[in-house]
Formats: structure tokens, sequence, C-alpha cells
């Protein structure tokens, strides 16, 4: 893609996610909303957005804000967006303050805007059409910062080689963070040095690690905001997204502890011993640094290995690795859910890996021996205290070989296997659900080509409750949830990738549970930052 080169007030931070950042988008197209004089539907990166009628015009670059984000607080008061009960952190503070005394309710409501304390944007539907996150145009945030009236926000479109445009990401404006995924208050221990300390822990366990051979799992993009990876020819595999908890086993090349000799050990220490008496000298700035760190180097080879390199076991979560091979199949950690069922599957599973084979997939159900559900409702027809595994990807690495990725059906095919060849825990396994696997103009004939294409399409996906149970209860629960969406895959795609759509009313339950506060596994990690190798 083209790319200007100059320095950039827009910025994409280290630990951005792409699924809650903002966006420089284009509006696309209007739509009247039925019931409503004055409110249109427009897309924005393949989202439907609800905006006043005349506010915005097609083809307009504007800053999204996505969904269960939140956005800076100087930013939203600077533009009067914090609600009524808020007012005081407004701008017009002053204004809307004399209103509320006057008893000009209705007028001092117009003022200001609906975001609540957190400045977190929320799922809305207005006359029944969903709007997924909020837009602003660019005089909003030169009202934060002045300087940047002079930003052209033109210039951070970029161009592929086939001529498709695509928007820019990003969370921070000016080195200050704009917007980050919304977390609700979490209650943690007071002293701050504890979570550092589990921080600290999680960063030395990747020490057993060897770069390349085990991977967590890649984050998974929006469909909506891929639709142009898509055409009428394109073959894909569309499988059930499963609300669990994720879970990764590797039989992969590790450094594994070996016994030490009593003598070993001393040798060790003395030279430990040795390189910290070494880095207390004080030597010349100029020349005596670079000596000295020949002679810690020299040290350090001195060492005796205390590992070997081998094929071992790697458990982990999504983003926690959770065992450190001081014992055999040793654990980590109970973690979020006062139990360590990833290292319950990694023992189960570990076994029937080949060497260089990793496993990703998803556990649901309710935890082992208790009532408490994995992910609230979301039983997926388990008894109490039953759970399953649904492996969702796999990659092998042969020896002194390339790593490969599986496609689904192959992934499927070696549940179906295991099971059947293992009948003592095929209770404990679930092949994944796959729902349609062909061409998308044989899933769909009457698409329209061309630019209508990519947003035809998903409307067809978001509608279909016939095929793939969108916007309807989950049929493999025995409690009444929404289906969480689906997964759609590219065959053959050269790049390891995943594309989700929730359904609308997946996604407003899981507002519903933040709005009670409730904290669920990705947040946990999110807030803590454990275990990221990235």
């Amino acid at each position: 893609m083209e790319q200007k080169s100059e320095k950039r007030l827009f910025t994409a931070g280290e630990y951005m996610k792409e699924e809650y950042c903002a966006k420089i988008v284009r509006i696309g197209e209007m739509k009247p909303i039925e019931g409503s004089d004055f409110l249109v539907q427009t897309f924005v990166d393949g989202f439907s957005i609800v905006v006043q009628k005349g506010q915005f015009t097609v083809g307009e670059p504007v800053i999204y804000c996505m969904n269960e984000t939140a956005l800076n607080k100087e930013f939203l008061a600077a533009n009067n967006q914090f609600e009524l009960g808020l007012a005081e952190m407004n701008a017009n503070a002053a204004e809307v303050l004399k209103l509320k005394e006057e008893g000009n309710i209705d007028e001092a409501k117009k003022l200001v805007g609906f975001f609540n304390k957190h400045g977190r944007v929320k799922l809305i539907k207005l006359r029944g059409c969903p709007s997924y996150g909020c837009i602003f145009k660019k005089e909003s945030l030169v009202r934060w910062k002045k300087k940047l009236a002079d930003e052209d926000l033109e210039s951070y479109f970029t161009t592929d080689e086939n001529g498709i445009e695509h928007p820019f990401s990003f969370d921070t404006i000016s080195g200050e963070l704009f917007a980050e995924a919304y977390v609700p208050p979490i209650q943690f221990p007071k002293d701050p040095t504890k979570r550092e300390k589990r921080r600290d822990r999680g960063i030395k366990r990747f020490k057993r690690i060897i770069p390349g051979e085990f991977l967590l799992h890649y984050d998974t993009a929006q469909l909506q905001s891929s639709l142009w990876r898509f055409e009428p020819s394109t073959k894909i595999t569309v499988s059930v997204k499963l609300h669990g908890t994720s879970v990764i086993v590797g039989n992969v090349l590790t450094r594994i502890p070996k016994p030490m000799t009593a003598a070993e050990q001393w040798f060790n220490k003395k030279v430990k011993k040795e390189m910290k008496h070494l880095g207390k000298q004080k030597v010349n700035p100029y020349w005596g640094k670079a000596k000295q760190e020949e002679q810690n180097k020299l040290l350090n080879d001195k060492k005796i290995e205390d590992f070997k390199i081998d094929y071992g076991p790697v458990f982990s979560s999504r983003t926690v690795i959770k065992n450190q091979f001081d014992s055999k199949y040793g654990g980590y950690t109970a973690g979020f859910y006062g139990q360590d069922i990833w290292t319950e599957y990694g023992n189960l599973i570990f076994k029937y890996l080949d060497k260089g084979m990793t496993l990703y997939g998803e556990i649901c159900g309710y935890l082992t021996q208790s009532d408490s559900g994995i992910q609230g409702q979301y039983d997926y027809r388990c008894d109490h205290g039953q759970n399953f595994l649904m492996p969702y990807r796999i990659t092998v690495k042969p020896e002194n070989g390339k790593k490969e990725e599986w496609n689904v059906q192959k992934v499927h095919d070696w549940t179906v296997k295991l099971m059947d060849e293992h009948p003592e825990i095929a209770n404990r396994l679930k092949p994944i659900p796959i729902l349609y696997h062909g061409p998308i103009n044989e899933l769909y004939p009457d698409l329209p080509e061309g630019n209508d294409f990519g947003m035809a399409f998903l409307e067809h996906l978001q509608n279909d409750s016939e095929r793939f149970g969108m916007e309807k209860n989950e049929p493999l629960c025995k409690n009444k949830v929404p289906r969480e969406g689906l997964c759609i895959r590219i065959d053959d795609d050269p790049v390891a990738e995943c594309f989700k759509l929730k359904t609308f009313a997946f996604l407003k339950k899981e507002q519903g549970e933040i709005d009670a506060g409730t904290v669920n596994i990705e947040m946990q990690d999110a807030y803590l930052g454990e275990g990221s190798n990235k």
C-alpha cells in the first residue's frame, strides 16, 4: 500500500487492539430509516452507524470510534459529550447548569451528549436500526487540539495494488491516548506492586520458549472491516463461533530443565557472582563499557547449561502460558476461573499430539465438577461440572521443516478420528461445527458484483437465520442464549486468519453484562497485561 513517510499525529500504539480503536474512515451510502424523518443509516468500514440527516455527506472523511472503546475524557469534555448528570465535566458546564437551575431540562439536554464518566462507546439501536460505535468530524478534534486544524485526514487513507482504499487505524493522537478497549472497574489488590510481580513472573516464564516454536493465537479480524478480501468466487468455510475460553496445547521444541550436580550448581553460582561483581565496577563510558560487555559475555559462556532442547508440552490460555516445565506437566495458576482448566486439557490432549503440533481450541460448558459456567449460561448442552474442547486450529512443524497451517476440514476430521480411536476421551471433545464450505456465489447466487458486493454479502450473512442461526438463540445450548456468531475462513489463504461476525443479540447481551460490571477473562488479561509475548 501507498504510505506517507512524514511524521504523523495519528498513530497506532504498541498495544493497540484492532477491534478496540479509532479509525479514519470515509462516510458510505446513506439509507433512510423507516419511521424517522431526521435519522439516516450510513456505513463506515462495513459497520452500520445511525446519524442525523444532513450532518454528514457521502465520501466525507471522519473519525470512527468502535463499539466498547473508552475515549479520551478531555476530547469528550471539549465537545460537551458527557451526559446531563455529568454536565460539570463539559466545556459548556456553566450554561447547562444554569438551564438546569431554571428548570429548562429539555433545553439543557440539547447541549450535552450521552457519554458516561468512563467515556465508553456503547452499542445502540435507534428506530430499530443498529449503530455500532460513533463518528466525529474533524472539527471535533480541533476543539480538543487546535494544531489538528492543519492535519489532512485524506492523507491517511492508503490504496493497495488493486486500487482498493483502506481506512487508517489509530489509538493515539499527538502522543496522547485517544481510544482504548473499555474495561469495567475491577477489584484488585490495593498494593500495585503485586500486579507488577505477577507480570514479572509472566515474562520470566517465556525464557523456556524457543522463538518461533510456540505461537499464541492471532487476533481474529472483524468481517465488517475485511470485506475487501472477498469476491463472488471466493471459496469460504463458515463455522459456528462458540463462547468459551481459548486454550493452546503444543508439543514443541522447548528448553527443558535438566538435573544439575552439586558441583555444577556451585560452578554456575561462582560465575554468576563474578558477573555481578563485574557489573558493579565503574568503567570509562567511552571504551570501558564495550570491554565490560565483552568480559560479561565470556563469563556467561562459561556457565554450564541447565537445560536441554527437546520436544515438550506448552499449555496456554489465549494470552498466558500456564506451565513452566518445573515438573513434567506442572500447572502454573488457577487464574480467572479459580481453576486451571487450561492445564487440565493440556494434560488430557498433549499425549495425542505429534512432535511439532500445536492445537488451538475453545473450552465450553462448565468448570470441572462445578456449577459455574465457563461463560455464564452458555452450557452447550453440558451438564453441571462437565465441559468439552472444540479444536478450531492446528499447526504442524515436522522436524527441520516449515510450520504448516491445516485447513478447517482437516482439523474437523482429525478431531473425529481422535474421538473414534480413543472413546475414553470422546466425551471431552467436539468437532468444529462447519455450516458451509464452498464459493460465496453458490451460497448467495443473487449477490451483485462490483462495489456493492461486499456490503450485500455482509447483509445476507447478518440476516441468514435459516442456515446460520443469526439473531436466534443458540441451538447448541440448553439455556436460551443468543448465538455468538460465525467464523469465516478463506480457502488456501496464504495468511493464517479468521474473520468473525458477531450477532447484534450477542453484542447487546455482552454489553448488558459489562454494564453490570461482569468481567470476563479477556478483560482481565487486557488489564493485567499478563503473558503477552508479542
